[in-house]
């Protein structure tokens, strides 16, 4: 779905009108606010609700710097699609540095040992649950 210009336009003016006339102290979304990198993300690959890309829309009408960001987003998202796996590939530097990472991290427990403690810790919560006792009988009214 487009916009035009005016009709974003008019839908910014409405929502700067209600924004002033508001008294609560809840932040909302402000169209004065940039787009975060999580959001300009988000609205390239269409993940945003249809609300809050509706914002991101009028926001980008006043905002140069929002609209270049979205569009080098597009840009990479595109890159990324269309490229091929011998294409793409990690630096030597990057991956260096995951390497290192990797190496330096302390060895944790197995998968076969975290499903374990898994089980055994479903069974005590299970095991909890069916000895509570169950409390029959008319709740008392406060007051009386």
């Amino acid at each position: 779905m487009r916009f035009d210009r005016d009709y974003l336009r008019a839908e910014a003016t409405k929502l700067k009108q209600r924004a002033a006339s508001r008294k609560s102290a809840a932040k909302e979304f402000a169209s004065v606010e940039h787009l975060n990198p999580e959001a300009v993300a988000a609205f390239v690959d269409n993940e945003l609700s249809p609300m809050a890309a509706h914002r991101a829309r009028i926001h980008m009408v006043h905002c140069e710097e929002c609209r270049e960001e979205v569009a080098r987003q597009r840009v990479a998202s595109e890159r990324l699609r269309s490229a091929t796996c011998r294409e793409v590939h990690a630096s030597s530097d990057l991956v260096a540095k995951l390497t290192q990472i990797a190496q330096s991290c302390p060895t944790g427990p197995s998968a076969e040992e975290l499903e374990e403690k898994s089980k055994s810790f479903l069974a005590k919560l299970d095991a909890m649950t069916r000895t509570k006792p169950k409390v029959r009988g008319k709740k008392k009214k406060h007051g009386k």
